[in-house]
């Protein structure tokens, strides 16, 4: 758990970028108690959502997803600042890429979600399987969004 509370004082404090500061503004509690809702800005400005999982050991992992994230996220520091933290703590993430032109672009295309623009950035950071979710299943998991994990 040390590690998931690291990543949150991380982006209370904030950290500097170039094009601003990333900065986790407010939590709540989540549907379930290892479950908790954050959202994070750039400039003040909302940059997107994170739910984050903690793990229910020995019979769930954790997880985290990142949704309705604003366009100017991508390819960005802030991207891959916020990778880079959650990559040390999380070996499941979800990121919704419909704001993501060239990942969008390039699944359309057929390129498997490994060698995307997204995809690519997870795998330099240890991700091994990635899945498109492009048809999410039921009513509340959200738009198409890639996943990746590692063991």
């Amino acid at each position: 758990m040390r590690c998931f509370e690291d990543i949150k004082l991380t982006l209370k404090k904030g950290i500097e970028l170039p094009q601003g500061t990333l900065v986790l503004v407010s939590t709540n509690r989540g549907r379930f108690a290892e479950e908790e809702n954050y959202e994070i800005h750039l400039n003040g400005k909302r940059l997107l959502f994170a739910k984050a999982f903690y793990g229910r050991k020995p019979y769930y992992k954790e997880w985290i997803e990142l949704f309705h994230i604003e366009e100017e996220f991508f390819a960005s520091p802030a991207e891959d600042a916020l990778f880079s933290l959650i990559s040390k703590c999380y070996r499941r993430v979800f990121v919704e890429y419909y704001n993501d032109a060239q990942t969008l672009r390039e699944l359309k295309a057929g390129v498997s979600p490994e060698e995307t623009r997204l995809g690519a950035k997870l795998k330099r950071l240890g991700y091994t399987f990635f899945r498109d979710w492009y048809y999410p299943e039921g009513w509340m998991e959200g738009g198409y969004k890639l996943q990746a994990e590692r063991s």
